[in-house]
């Protein structure tokens, strides 16, 4: 007998993904609605027992060399793989926030053939520092409110500008579906970097759509330190002026006032998340970390506008130079 074909795959990357996967290989079974699941695990090499979980959870594993582990390839590899019409996308560290993750997710493809991929809302965890809380529900993974992004035709979203371009882009594979019939025609790029909101800017200037969907939602968060935020905000300066010719922060001049400009939005919603009402304290306290933070993030806007160009001014004046920061700024996102 002909075994029956998911209508739904959930494609995980993992290495060493910890005791802590199991939330979300229990969370992937308990999703409600009428169709079937498969869950295909990518494993670069773990070793701490991630592949045993996912097998004891029924999950197809595929292992491959850490060497050969790319944000990009390694998705594509795992879709490749997988048999359901539609093809969930998210990270080994996500939990969904309740059985209703994929359903939603379903039901945006179901509504609407034109629609290549949905992505979904991200609650930052309960235990998570303040600083981390207030970013993640800051990005425009946390609204709660239904997007569609969508241009009309490949000529309408190349007259657009690099903000909207941008916008109409947006797509985040910590939470996401691919409609499979799309992906053979527009896989993911192989990089490390940005596969995702590439992919999204790829299937818009096709002609397709991409909707948010904010009832699709896990829980997913990071207390990072402070050369990660640098290199994370370099990181994306770097694709996003590459993509969408959006540099935004040029100079010194802009980066001062874009310090100024972070260091107050990220005290009103520390002071929010605070509860509203802070004692003299822990105003101080708010000021310091969002000053900090704002200092950290824009500065690595800036120095992606800078160093980040291969072809630009630093490369061609200090080549090796160049090569060394972007090295170091690139490393570990």
């Amino acid at each position: 007998m002909r075994e029956k074909r998911p209508l739904v795959s959930v494609v995980v990357p993992t290495f060493n993904a910890g005791p802590g996967f199991e939330r979300l290989l229990a969370g992937i079974s308990e999703q409600r609605g009428n169709f079937d699941v498969e869950v295909i695990v990518v494993d670069s090499g773990s070793t701490d027992g991630t592949v045993e979980r996912a097998r004891r959870h029924g999950a197809t594993v595929h292992s491959i060399p850490k060497e050969e582990f790319n944000h990009g390839g390694s998705r594509n590899l795992g879709v490749s793989l997988a048999r359901g019409e539609y093809v969930a996308l998210t990270v080994q560290d996500a939990v969904p926030l309740d059985g209703n993750w994929l359903a939603a997710m379903v039901r945006s493809f179901e509504e609407e053939e034109r629609v290549a991929g949905v992505y979904g809302r991200q609650v930052p965890r309960a235990e998570s520092g303040i600083l981390s809380r207030v970013v993640v529900n800051s990005i425009a993974t946390a609204g709660s409110v239904r997007r569609e992004q969508y241009a009309g035709s490949p000529e309408l979203y190349r007259a657009l500008t690099p903000a909207q371009r941008r916008d109409l882009a947006a797509f985040d594979n910590v939470s996401s579906g691919v409609r499979r019939s799309v992906w053979e025609e527009i896989p993911f790029e192989p990089t490390n970097f940005g596969e995702d909101i590439r992919w999204g800017r790829a299937v818009v200037e096709a002609g397709y759509k991409v909707v948010y969907e904010p009832e699709s939602a896990v829980i997913h968060s990071h207390d990072r330190n402070f050369i990660y935020d640098l290199r994370r905000n370099y990181i994306n300066q770097v694709v996003v002026a590459e993509l969408f010719g959006l540099v935004q922060v040029p100079n010194i001049a802009r980066l001062l006032v874009a310090i100024l400009a972070s260091s107050l939005h990220v005290f009103s919603l520390l002071r929010k998340e605070g509860g509203g009402k802070t004692a003299p304290r822990d105003g101080a306290r708010f000021a310091l970390i969002a000053l900090r933070h704002a200092v950290v993030s824009q500065a690595g806007v800036y120095l992606g506008s800078k160093v980040g160009p291969a072809d630009g001014r630093l490369a061609r004046s200090f080549p090796r130079l160049r090569r060394r920061l972007d090295g170091f700024l690139s490393r570990g996102v």
